[in-house]
């Protein structure tokens, strides 16, 4: 039982260096960030839309497709 204060103890200390780290090495402001990650998803999914486009081809069984190139 007296192990359970310093897992604790342990715990609220690591929380609180991880926060202090994350503030002082985070690289943009937090709008800054947002609009960032913002934007790359929205780069990444349109590079996922576009390939899945090019996989709905339909292709018989000589390996030829019917899609646009």
């Amino acid at each position: 039982m007296k192990n359970t204060g310093i897992v604790i103890t342990s715990l609220v200390g690591g929380l609180i260096v991880g926060s202090a780290l994350t503030m002082l090495f985070t690289p943009h402001s937090g709008p800054e960030m947002r609009r960032h990650l913002k934007n790359f998803f929205d780069d990444e999914m349109d590079k996922m839309k576009s390939e899945l486009d090019k996989l709905r081809c339909k292709c018989d069984e000589n390996g030829h497709c019917d899609c646009n190139e």
